[in-house]
């Protein structure tokens, strides 16, 4: 696909031909976010990590490129990210939401399933952000499975993808957590199918 027009790199597209368009301002914070949360994990002398890219991956491995599949945080302090070969603009993103994790793992497990939801939701909100600025600031090709992620948040449903998408960090809390938000769900299932794909 040839480079756009500057204004058009501000965009997002989705396949029902629904655009996103992001003020400079939004994606400078973006950017800002992801650099600080990438300088926390290489500046943090506790903190272990492998970072290697693997294969490329198709719109049809979208499930593998997602933020809770592709990363393996094993402790608070120590994770493996074998990121996409193809998705290596996103490198930012996914870093982002390691950080985050390690963070999630760091606070009192002894918590109740919706406020482990909420920490990977921060989580996610913050590979959202480093995939957005990697998109529109960084020349990141399209890959829609994660565009979607930018979608569903701002169409205020991306809770209720990451619960139909098993994201296996709320482990078990996932089935509680999805029993008791089915309308998150059903909201997610409907814009998905309305909005962003079209149908």
């Amino acid at each position: 696909m040839p480079a756009q027009p500057l204004a058009g790199q501000y965009r997002l597209v989705a396949p029902s031909g629904a655009v996103i368009e992001f003020e400079p301002e939004r994606l400078l914070a973006f950017r800002d976010r992801s650099d600080s949360l990438r300088t926390d994990l290489n500046e943090d002398p506790e903190v272990l990590y492998y970072t290697d890219f693997g294969r490329n991956l198709t719109p049809e491995d979208g499930e593998d490129a997602l933020p809770w599949n592709a990363i393996e945080v094993v402790t608070d302090s120590l994770v493996a990210l074998v990121l996409p070969g193809n998705l290596r603009e996103g490198q930012r993103a996914y870093i982002s939401y390691a950080v985050l994790r390690m963070d999630a793992v760091r606070k009192d497990p002894d918590v109740s399933c919706s406020e482990l939801a909420e920490r990977e939701l921060f989580a996610v909100h913050g590979f959202v952000d480093g995939w957005i600025a990697a998109r529109t600031l960084f020349g990141g090709p399209a890959y829609e499975p994660l565009d979607e992620l930018a979608f569903a948040r701002e169409a205020g449903v991306l809770a209720g993808l990451v619960a139909e998408r098993s994201d296996r960090q709320l482990s078990g809390c996932l089935g509680v957590w999805r029993d008791e938000n089915a309308a998150l769900v059903d909201a997610y299932r409907s814009w998905r199918t309305e909005r962003y794909l079209g149908g």
